[in-house]
């Protein structure tokens, strides 16, 4: 199994595993300003489809987690990447928004299971170091899904109608399921087979009074929020306040792709012969600078693209180093509830961050400085996590 399970056939298939949950997100992006108009609702409703299955991204980590403990990793892989393929199809006959948020929160939930068991699934079958270079590797071919879904999404609206985007998803989900059913093995320690519903809660349970845990999962929440915080008030700043057009916004946009990329790539090669710890603290340590670089502008009252995104790739450089590495960290604290520990990892990641950019765009209007000032808040935040998470000891908080 371990040979079948290293081979380049099951490592390309969590790469498009993972990519599923943020490209499913994205795809539907351009079709927003018309979505009213076809379903005779108001834009505040049409936006529901991004930000009601942004909360279901987050939410269904934390069930998928527990359950593939419990039952194992490839049969919840392969229920989620059904109810995908179900809802998808289902969003391309809705009769109302109502219906399509519903099919999105559903989609949501199937999408999301690759996100969470595809680092899980490496974790189990690779040392902690060996876990964070293929997880480097995964996350950096996962970038591409964001950088291209929008203009994948809006091809296939202005050629077909945005109903064919649900579609195309399904044929998507139907193309990942043959693959998953073909080439994904079950990965899941024996030591997991015979655990109860009760001991795979008390596991996960157990995680939150664990500190090396709880250490890596601030550094890994902060370190995303950090860049969840930038991208829900950047497109703002660029375009409603600097001037700038949304293409040049987009060209801006793809160098936070590689600075993340670079990051992803040097964690991968380095993850064995540095080691995790060194790895997540150089990237705190990117994160604080580029925090800082656009803190000093933001109260000395400068703002242009360069101030904005020269210091955000180096955040995003900082990210591609911490997050691959904390993950592996976190999952590993206790290998028999890897599932949970990627759930909540995950679920710190996108729920974190989706609050904090959502309160870093309501205060940011006219101003990088309420950005800014949240985002070295993160920084510190991350970094403080991650000088726990490489203590030697106690592992667990004191009873309460």
């Amino acid at each position: 199994m371990r040979a079948d399970a290293a081979s380049r056939g099951f490592l390309m298939l969590l790469v498009v595993l993972s990519m599923l949950g943020p490209l499913t997100l994205n795809i539907l992006v351009p079709t927003i300003p018309t979505l009213p108009e076809s379903l005779n609702t108001t834009k505040e409703n049409a936006q529901l489809t991004l930000s009601l299955y942004l909360s279901g991204l987050a939410v269904s980590q934390l069930i998928l987690g527990p359950l593939a403990d419990r039952f194992g990793r490839r049969p919840v892989v392969l229920v989620a990447l059904v109810t995908y393929i179900l809802s998808s199809l289902a969003g391309y006959f809705v009769p109302s928004i109502e219906m399509l948020i519903l099919v999105r929160l559903v989609q949501s939930f199937g999408a999301s299971a690759g996100l969470t068991l595809g680092r899980t699934m490496v974790r189990d079958l690779y040392d902690q170091s060996t876990a964070a270079s293929m997880i480097g590797y995964v996350t950096m071919a996962m970038v591409i899904a964001p950088m291209v879904s929008p203009l994948l999404g809006a091809t296939i609206d202005e050629n077909f109608g945005w109903r064919s985007i649900l579609g195309f998803c399904a044929f998507l989900g139907i193309l990942s399921f043959t693959l998953a059913w073909a080439i994904l093995p079950e990965t899941r320690p024996t030591s997991l087979v015979a655990a109860t519903t009760g001991q795979v809660i008390e596991r996960t349970i157990s995680l939150l009074g664990n500190l090396r845990y709880m250490g890596y999962w601030g550094a890994s929440a902060f370190c995303s929020a950090l860049f969840f915080g930038f991208l829900g008030t950047a497109p703002h700043l660029m375009i409603e306040v600097l001037g700038y057009s949304k293409t040049q916004y987009g060209w801006y946009f793809m160098s936070l792709s590689v600075g993340y990329m670079i990051g992803n790539f040097v964690s991968a090669r380095q993850a064995r012969r540095v080691g995790i710890d060194q790895l997540v603290f150089w990237g705190n340590i990117a994160g604080l600078v580029g925090s800082a670089a656009i803190l000093v502008p933001a109260m000395m009252g400068a703002m242009n693209a360069i101030a904005l995104f020269g210091p955000a790739v180096i955040i995003s450089f900082g990210n591609g180093l911490v997050l691959p590495n904390a993950i592996a960290g976190g999952i590993g604290v206790d290998p028999k509830a890897a599932g949970a520990g990627s759930g909540l990892m995950g679920f710190g990641q996108v729920g974190v961050g989706a609050v904090l950019s959502f309160v870093a765009a309501a205060y940011s209007k006219e101003s990088a400085l309420p950005l800014a000032a949240m985002m070295m808040v993160c920084a510190v935040i991350a970094h403080v996590s991650g000088w726990v998470s490489r203590q030697p000891y106690p592992d667990r908080l004191p009873a309460q």
